[in-house]
């Protein structure tokens, strides 16, 4: 490690910069899952503000080695159920794709393990994606009653084909790598042996170009894929069905059934 100063091997997240302008972040929580907690998108926000200030060129996002699981996505136990909207430009699980579609230089997301939920959501705000035979992507809000907001689904309207990304949304089904591959989402899926060689030599191919129109690229091509605005009444519209969802029943019938550890008997209509 050269330039960032690292957490200790205890930390749920860690961070390096190696050869001067690489930047690695991990998600160190097995006991969770790697689920996206306040406490983990803390730290790694932090790391992402630390690589600002050394300008590093591009950022590795990955999981510990060998994760079974990439990241379980939202912590549930974090999911308001008083009738708020879950899903607010403030929390933090929303400042993390913020943050990773924002950030200056590209961030690849190395992918070893599944994605479930939220952290499907944040492998689509990373720039470019390597994974193995065991990254399967899951996004799964119909499972449990969690109204998705609009801008979440702008994150797949810029990767995926229009179909696949219903298919996944309304069955929460995960896809397989060899469909993640086929259909665009994973740029590389390679064996797991070669997973760190391949993201770095990447990572060190865009740390070799030219930084500031690799910026300007990243910028452009964020506000080209943003999605198309919407009216104020497609906006209330679509507001309006969101309370309707996170005010009912099948809302918190879908979480407690996720603790429960039992299929959701959606009964709202």
């Amino acid at each position: 490690m050269d330039g960032a100063s690292s957490p200790g091997p205890d930390s749920i997240v860690l961070s390096e910069i190696r050869d001067g302008n690489i930047g690695i972040v991990t998600m160190n929580n097995p006991h969770q899952l790697n689920c996206l907690s306040s406490e983990l998108v803390a730290g790694v926000l932090k790391a992402f503000d630390e690589f600002e200030k050394q300008a590093v060129r591009v950022i590795i996002l990955r999981a510990y080695p060998k994760a079974k699981v990439w990241s379980a996505g939202h912590d549930m136990k974090e999911i308001p159920l008083d009738g708020q909207d879950p899903i607010t430009w403030n929390v933090a699980f929303e400042q993390l794709l913020h943050r990773v579609r924002s950030f200056p230089s590209p961030v690849i997301g190395m992918i070893e393990g599944s994605v479930w939920g939220g952290s499907c959501d944040l492998a689509m705000t990373c720039d470019i994606l390597v994974g193995t035979g065991t990254a399967t992507f899951a996004i799964t809000p119909a499972k449990i009653g969690l109204p998705y907001n609009a801008a979440g689904l702008t994150h797949f309207l810029g990767v995926l084909p229009l179909h696949i990304i219903k298919e996944m949304l309304f069955t929460a089904n995960p896809i397989s790598p060899d469909d993640a591959l086929k259909f665009g989402l994973l740029n590389r899926l390679v064996d797991p042996d070669k997973l760190e060689q391949t993201t770095y030599d990447i990572a060190s191919a865009i740390a070799s170009r030219a930084p500031k129109v690799v910026r300007l690229l990243k910028a452009e091509l964020r506000k080209l894929t943003s999605g198309p605005a919407l009216t104020p009444d497609d906006f209330e519209e679509i507001q309006q069905l969101r309370r309707d969802a996170y005010r009912g029943k099948d809302f918190p019938e879908g979480v407690n059934a996720f603790f429960q550890r039992r299929p959701p008997k959606f009964l709202d209509e």
